[in-house]
């Protein structure tokens, strides 16, 4: 029953790359129509293709290479049709993926593993499963982008306003055994030895805070005509997203304040209510420490 499982994933997997292809050929056959990568070196060139290859990469970047991370495509009838064919897909491969997570109890240990777990746990060797497996190197897949669906902005589109939205940080309470065994459990050595130095001078009965920030959420306000109504909505979005218009509309693009230096960003007042120290207590492991008596567990 677990090689039907994975074997049904394989095979999903493998149903993906027709669509795939057929879609990166459309978009690059769609050359006479206009195209928007405000985040892309335009001295580069390329535009097109860096464009598909956004669009269609299933798996990690390789080390030092960067993908396209906002656009928009005026697409051909064509195009449309091969973006409604990938997006079908790719919804039938993350169903195969969700069967073989559901047996594994949601699991959310990486793909690979848990194949090679349902693998032993069958109890046989399947030899050309395995094979196949290696040679589609499920390990590199990126699940993320395997699962995003090309967005299809709705026709007539009168403009488009890219915004970010600004994560607040991820913040709760982590006890001086706690932080330790996070110390104990970091790869770099330096790193590990830091901190455990640094949580020696930590009580045991004090806590510290895990504070981690969320990288910033893009998101867009659409204006478009439906018939004769005029609508507008503010949609989270990803990557590059398809026009079905032959012109470009309108458009604002802001860049992520994130990677704004502190001199480009607007200026905040600080957070009457904020418990904890501004700068990490130890950098590797997001902690800080409390102010004041707020660090008592």
């Amino acid at each position: 029953m677990e090689s039907a499982r994975i074997a049904d994933l394989l095979q999903r997997y493998e149903a993906l790359a027709a669509p795939c292809g057929a879609f990166g050929l459309a978009v690059q056959a769609d050359k006479d129509l206009p195209l928007l990568l405000p985040t892309y070196d335009q001295a580069a060139g390329g535009e097109r293709e860096a464009a598909a290859r956004a669009l269609t990469r299933l798996w990690h970047p390789d080390i030092g290479e960067s993908l396209v991370g906002a656009g928009l495509l005026c697409a051909s009838t064509d195009t449309l049709v091969a973006a409604e064919s990938l997006n079908a897909a790719k919804q039938a491969f993350k169903s195969a993926v969700v069967a073989v997570r559901d047996h594994c109890l949601k699991d959310k240990t990486r793909l690979d593993t848990l194949i090679e777990r349902l693998l032993k746990e069958e109890g046989r060797r399947n030899a050309a499963l395995k094979g196949a497996l290696a040679i589609a190197h499920i390990n590199r897949l990126d699940l993320v982008r395997c699962y995003s669906q090309v967005r299809i902005l709705p026709p007539d589109l009168r403009s488009i306003s890219w915004t970010w939205a600004t994560a607040h940080s991820t913040i709760h309470r982590v006890t001086q055994a706690e932080a330790v065994e996070l110390a104990q459990n970091l790869n770099d050595q330096d790193a590990r030895e830091t901190a455990l130095s640094l949580l020696a001078t930590v009580s045991p009965g004090d806590s510290l805070a895990y504070k981690k920030t969320n990288a910033n959420q893009l998101r867009a306000n659409l204006v478009w005509y439906d018939g004769e109504v005029l609508r507008r909505k503010a949609i989270t979005i990803s990557g590059i997203v398809l026009s079905q218009d032959p012109h470009l509309p309108r458009y604002v693009w802001r860049d992520d304040p994130a990677k704004l230096t502190p001199e480009q960003r607007p200026d905040r007042l600080p957070r009457i209510d904020t418990i904890i120290e501004e700068h990490p207590f130890i950098r590797a492991l997001y902690l800080h420490r409390y102010l004041g008596e707020a660090h008592a567990s």
